[in-house]
């Protein structure tokens, strides 16, 4: 944890992982501002990120996630908090958490935070980072610092690069080829959720929307933690370039246990069909069953898919979803 600054009643601290030096102060301080203000929101989305930075603190990262946190102490106690994180395999990441303590606000706290973040970006290997706000006053500031936003508009996706999103996106996802499938990773989570998902075919596309029980699970990350937790299995289809074109999981729940998929719409049919019944068989070897897929009414690419996987249809709810499974 190191100082970047002092002065008469305001530190900004630093922690790029892994650090031992980490004092518990500031484990239980990250633990308990997630949610503060929002504490009946969310909720799955705060456990989530309180099981990933006592993860990341801990050094369990690294070495395929680096994290930066930075914090603002004013008055002796933690004021405001932002983060970002990056694949080393890919160089791609996320940003966020951004949160500044009601009675902090106002102060110019975040700037600050801000300053520091974006300069240690550039000087780290990190060469993207992506986040989305729906906050017009906090997408200016983010944007005043170098970030862009992905779609026209006051709000929305945004990307901090080295390079230029499109430009990129069109290199990774101009020919996917052949798909080579294997185990979800951590750093898998910043290709999924925000490389992959922010493409213009991808985002807001009623293509992967998901219906039914796994309808919770709702992205990539949330399914690898179900994965650490012993519940759920997670692989990831990956092209010739190393790029994710898409992800399956299935999920152990109490009353019914699920499986869904996100897949690029250029991605090989093959591929995926073999993505499916990977993920379904590892999930049968581990739980001696199978689980449902729920496809929504009027999404007939999506039905092929399962079919063309060997899934045959066992029921449904007219007008709304049909159910797939492995015979």
């Amino acid at each position: 944890m190191e100082l970047l600054h002092a002065e008469a009643d305001l530190k900004i601290w630093r922690i790029i992982t892994p650090d031992a030096t980490v004092p518990a102060r500031v484990v239980r301080y990250l633990m308990g501002s997630l949610g503060f203000d929002t504490y009946r929101v969310a909720v799955q989305d705060h456990a989530y990120w309180r099981l990933y930075y006592r993860e990341a603190l801990a050094g369990h990262s690294v070495p395929e996630v680096i994290d930066h946190l930075y914090l603002a102490e004013s008055e002796g106690q933690f004021a405001a908090r932002l983060w970002f994180a990056y694949s080393t395999r890919t160089g791609r990441g996320n940003f966020g958490n951004v949160f500044t303590e009601p009675e902090f606000r106002r102060r110019g706290l975040m700037n600050t935070l801000l300053q520091y973040c974006v300069e240690d970006f550039h000087a780290s290997p990190a060469r993207m980072l992506c986040c989305s706000s729906g906050n017009k006053y906090a997408v200016k500031s983010y944007c005043r610092q170098g970030f862009k936003l992905i779609f026209a508009g006051e709000t929305g996706p945004l990307c901090l690069s080295k390079s230029d999103f499109y430009r990129e996106a069109a290199e990774a996802y101009g020919s996917l080829g052949p798909l080579t499938l294997r185990q979800g990773v951590l750093a898998d989570q910043f290709e999924c959720d925000k490389f992959l998902f922010y493409l213009p075919e991808m985002y807001d596309q009623e293509h992967n929307r998901r219906t039914g029980p796994a309808a919770r699970i709702s992205d990539y990350r949330i399914a690898f933690q179900e994965m650490l937790s012993g519940n759920a299995v997670l692989r990831v289809a990956e092209t010739g370039r190393g790029d994710i074109a898409g992800y399956a999981f299935a999920v152990r729940e109490y009353n019914q246990n699920s499986m869904d998929f996100v897949v690029h719409p250029k991605a090989d049919r093959t591929g995926v069909a073999e993505l499916l019944r990977s993920t379904a068989a590892e999930f049968f070897r581990q739980f001696q069953c199978q689980p449902l897929l729920f496809v929504k009414a009027g999404l007939p690419a999506r039905e092929a898919l399962a079919q063309a996987a060997g899934m045959v249809c066992i029921g449904g709810v007219p007008g709304e979803c049909t159910v797939y499974r492995f015979p």
